[in-house]
């Protein structure tokens, strides 16, 4: 069998992430080959994030154990029904994701991996976990969500993984009951057990404190009014309330086994007190971290002398579209695979979902290479009177001449397709129907208008595959809290799409980052700068991200001010 193209450039390039997801011709190559990967792949020993989803993976090797550096493997809907033992060899592993497979067991061994903090199991066919599960001593988050589990896995409560589990999700199975040791999972926080046979909850529930989000639905609980409660969804706290105190009374032997294993407390709200488990908290906290945005000051990494960037808005712009937030992203790789590809749909998806099709905010993206000083002017005037030279267009036109155009073609393509409706920039083109001005963002070395929202950019400032750095406005109508949301949710989804900064060698000047060259950097950060807002008068309106931006409820999301 011929080598893949996407393994071979893997081992050419020497690369530490190697990502293939399914198409017709992949899964043709996994049926010639029975179902297994090509032997190559296990050579590529430098690997530390490795994912193949949806290719009709039907067996894995044992060679797995030859990547040792391997920290993530992601395995997503194929066709495994067994995994290797020797994969617990791979004592690097922190992330493991088999979503969607057949999978009915286990290896015995499972509990090697002490290092392992996530793992994926739903959508297999599992009915138990082995014994050797309750050695996972670092295990954060667990979904085992629809599979054939008929009872809580005991093993989730006893040896070292109740120390650390905080994410729980067990839904869809089949399971009748939870024992009344569930306490002893201490730092639990979430826990989704919906669509299961649970007829009643024990009290051992309430004794979880830090639990603060559930989902009991869809269980044949014999307690009408504690079902009717999580029906209505009613609050986490009026739910655990009420099963704190009327739920199943926990039985006087596990009371008595609880009574003999606390050698720290008499209460469980003592035990919180207790120094032991504020620290392993606090280590908890840390251990769900998997991403780090770090903010930048104003001007931090410019050159020497210069003035931090910042956007410059007219009392114009105020009256048309008063709202603006920027920032700078530094040293991103958009050349890694299909990452260009991958953030241009984020983009369009935002601009649909939490810009409620750009009647909200407008993102805007520009390549910082094309803007030679820290200045940008943001300002409104008559549509006839400034030009713009707009994305995949060759010539410069007035901001009227492009919006009377874009309508033609809009009419045009009604008519062809017979339909009321169009797609595309077209259906942003009622937002400015009847405006006398039109906003636009311009550079100030030439007046050259970079962005036109909310129909398009410019031209000259797009961004490309060769893109590091990046300059991100958002403007609205609605308030300056909304676009600061648009934009707290861009970078959010940057992190978790793994769109990471990988600065050069020469500007590493935290300790954040290692001695090694750029391609062997393995990062999980982010690189945001600020960016300031001020009038016409020099007063500064905003500056963004502020130490009140970036306040997300995810706690796997880092954020750190850097001086």
């Amino acid at each position: 069998m011929a080598t893949w193209p996407e393994i071979e450039r893997a081992k050419v390039e020497r690369r530490r992430e190697l990502v293939v997801r399914g198409n017709e011709e992949l899964k043709k190559k996994m049926l010639e080959n029975d179902g297994e990967l090509p032997s190559e792949v296990f050579d590529l020993t430098l690997l530390n994030f490795l994912e193949f989803n949806d290719i009709g993976l039907e067996s894995l090797s044992e060679k797995i154990a030859n990547l040792t550096n391997l920290t993530q493997l992601l395995l997503r809907q194929n066709q495994l029904c067994h995994l290797p033992k020797s994969i617990c060899q791979v004592k690097c592993l922190k992330i493991l994701d088999f979503f969607g497979n057949c999978l009915t067991e286990l290896p015995e061994n499972v509990g090697d991996l002490t290092n392992l903090h996530t793992l994926n199991l739903s959508n297999n066919q599992l009915e138990c976990l082995p014994d050797s599960f309750s050695s996972l001593n670092s295990l954060a988050v667990l979904d085992i969500s629809q599979n054939k589990f008929k009872a809580f896995p005991k093993c989730l409560y006893e040896g070292t993984v109740c120390d650390r589990l905080a994410e729980l999700y067990v839904s869809h199975n089949e399971i009748e009951d939870v024992d009344d040791c569930v306490d002893k999972i201490v730092l639990l926080k979430i826990l989704d057990i919906s669509n299961n046979q649970l007829k009643e909850l024990t009290q051992g529930l309430g004794k979880c404190l830090k639990l603060k989000q559930t989902n009991f639905k869809k269980n044949p609980l014999k307690d009408r009014r504690l079902k009717k409660l999580i029906d209505q969804d009613g609050s986490q706290k009026s739910i655990l309330d009420y099963i704190r105190t009327k739920g199943r009374k926990i039985s006087a032997t596990s009371q008595a086994n609880g009574q003999k294993e606390s050698s720290l407390v008499k209460g469980s709200r003592k035990k919180l007190k207790s120094q032991k488990l504020i620290s392993a908290i606090e280590d908890e906290e840390k251990a769900l971290v998997k991403h780090t945005i770090d903010v930048l000051r104003l001007g931090s990494g410019e050159t020497p002398g210069s003035k931090p960037f910042r956007v410059i808005m007219s009392e114009e712009a105020k009256q048309c579209r008063p709202y603006i937030v920027g920032c700078v992203v530094r040293h991103l790789r958009l050349d890694r695979g299909d990452n260009f590809k991958r953030f241009i749909s984020l983009q369009t998806k935002l601009h649909d979902e939490i810009c409620e099709k750009r009647t909200v905010a407008t993102i805007a993206t520009h390549d910082m290479k094309a803007l030679p000083n820290s200045v940008v002017h943001y300002d409104a005037q008559d549509a006839t009177t400034f030009k713009i030279r707009p994305l995949g267009r060759k010539t410069d036109m007035t901001a009227m001449e492009l919006y009377e155009k874009l309508c033609k073609e809009a009419e045009h393509m009604r008519k062809e397709k017979k339909r009321s409706q169009v797609s595309g920039i077209y259906k942003y083109l009622s937002l400015l129907k009847n405006k006398e001005n039109f906003a636009f963002v311009r550079r100030d070395s030439d007046g050259c208008v970079i962005s036109l929202p909310p129909l398009t950019n410019c031209d000259v400032t797009k961004i490309s595959s060769t893109t590091a750095d990046l300059f991100i406005e958002v403007t609205g109508t609605k308030s300056l809290d909304s676009c600061k949301r648009v934009l707290d949710g861009l970078l959010q989804k940057m992190v978790e799409l793994r769109f990471y900064s990988y600065p050069p060698k020469e500007e590493r000047e935290h300790d954040f980052y290692d001695d090694s060259s750029d391609e062997d950097i393995i990062s999980t950060r982010l690189v945001v700068q600020q960016v300031r807002v001020e009038d016409d008068q020099g007063q500064i309106r905003v500056v963004y991200p502020s130490r009140t931006d970036l306040t997300l409820e995810s706690k796997e999301i880092k954020i750190e001010r850097v001086a």
